[in-house]
């Protein structure tokens, strides 16, 4: 029987203590206001380099993908730049333009 309260005592404890640490009662808690939880618009540019360089990863240079090593030169990426351009990659066309600006930016390729 002991055992038995003392488990009960436990969970009651383990349920209780994260409602207590959330703040939620009747001392305050959340005021509103201040200006650190309003979110700023995004750069577009960022967006997509952002899109880019996901797409990028997961089609181009993944660990089963063509370049799974990735590349540094100019060359390759102009090649590569042209491939995608070609739809050889499996690019949604949004992907693909984020890919290609991606590489733009990273490469110093033009498009």
């Amino acid at each position: 029987m002991k055992k038995l309260s003392l488990i009960l005592a436990t969970v009651s404890m383990m349920v209780a203590a994260p409602a207590l640490a959330s703040g939620g009662g009747g001392g305050g808690g959340y005021s509103g206001g201040g200006g650190f939880g309003a979110s700023q618009p995004r750069d577009p540019r960022a967006a997509a380099f952002s899109k880019g360089k996901r797409a990028f990863k997961k089609r181009i240079t993944c660990k089963k993908c063509e370049y799974k090593g990735g590349f540094t030169d100019g060359k390759t990426a102009r090649a590569v730049a042209a491939r995608v351009k070609a739809g050889e990659f499996n690019l949604k066309d949004r992907q693909r333009q984020a890919v290609l600006y991606y590489m733009s930016e990273r490469y110093s390729i033009v498009p």
